[in-house]
């Protein structure tokens, strides 16, 4: 008899080992992209185009599976102003335009420092591409591509710099400045930069000391106490020729919008699923994340697989 009993109590014994074995068992679970006619699929990357069907296949059995997403739309990114001149017979040459990604800004409470970092400095010089007025009183607009500087930080800078004394130095006006971000695929708009937010100051070389940076509606000086119209007033003749810089702060130039899903819960303890179609209507790259988890009062376990998908117009 006792024999029977011993013999029972190791059978509940591998039962009960056996049970709990079950309910700690690690998810096993992957996804795998279902070909399809204008599907194509590599190793690292599935590509396909605006509206396509995608059937996600899944192996394994976890107890519970969600889809989420995230979607990033390229963006693109252009400078616009305007510029208007007047006064004077000398004008041409007298504005410079540039750009950096390496300038840091300035202190703006330390003159020989920033003097220095200015002079020094090896800009990129864009005032071909400014579209600047080749007459007095006549408004040119211009717009320039930023796209080689996505990703990065960009320091914008006006150099007014009068080419003699024998005539009147000429006002510069700066109209309606900003940086446009649209997207890709449809040339929507993203967001605008305005010059209001992008913290520009004067840097006058000649004063020499910390009212450098002052910004002033009188002759030689930049003004920005409007910043959708920056302008420098014209200098009398037989004045000291001005050397008067306009510096924007650091701009970040986006790469893009980047959206978050919503989590798609799509299988529980209660469903069998073997398979997810999802139809993708918007261009952009697509990381999208399968969690699959087994839950249970003793333990959880729980992995995420993920997809790159590029659709295409």
């Amino acid at each position: 008899m006792k024999i029977k009993y011993i013999l029972f109590s190791f059978s509940l014994l591998a039962l009960f080992s056996s049970c709990e074995n079950e309910l700690m068992q690690e998810v096993s679970f992957d996804v795998a992209v279902m070909p399809a006619e204008g599907l194509i699929i590599t190793d690292t990357l599935i590509t396909a185009p605006k509206g396509s069907t995608i059937d996600f296949n899944f192996s394994g059995e976890p107890d519970f599976i969600s889809m989420s997403y995230e979607h990033f739309t390229p963006s693109y990114s252009e400078l616009l102003f305007s510029t208007m001149v007047a006064w004077g017979t000398h004008y041409d040459n007298t504005l410079s335009v540039y750009v950096s990604d390496q300038f840091q800004g300035l202190a703006l409470n330390n003159f020989k420092l920033d003097s220095a970092a200015i002079v020094s400095h090896t800009w990129t010089d864009i005032t071909a591409l400014s579209n600047l007025p080749s007459t007095v009183n006549a408004k040119k607009q211009a717009k320039i591509d930023m796209n080689q500087y996505r990703g990065k930080n960009v320091v914008i800078a006006f150099h007014y710099h009068p080419v003699t004394s024998d005539d009147l130095q000429p006002a510069w006006q700066i109209f309606d400045l900003n940086l446009k971000n649209s997207l890709v695929p449809d040339s929507s708009l993203m967001s605008t930069y305005l010059a209001s937010t992008m913290g520009f100051s004067p840097f006058d070389i000649l004063r020499g000391d910390t009212t450098a940076y002052k910004s002033e509606a009188t002759a030689g000086i930049w003004s920005v106490n409007n910043p959708a119209l920056m302008e420098i007033k014209r200098s009398s003749r037989y004045a000291t020729l001005n050397s008067d810089w306009l510096i924007s702060k650091p701009v970040a130039v986006p790469l893009g919008k980047t959206e978050s899903s919503q989590v798609f819960p799509l299988k529980n303890t209660s469903n069998y699923l073997e398979s997810y179609k999802y139809k993708f209507d918007k261009p952009g790259e697509y990381v999208i994340s399968f969690k699959a988890s087994n839950v249970n009062y003793q333990s959880k376990s729980s992995v995420v697989r993920t997809v790159k998908l590029l659709i295409t117009k």
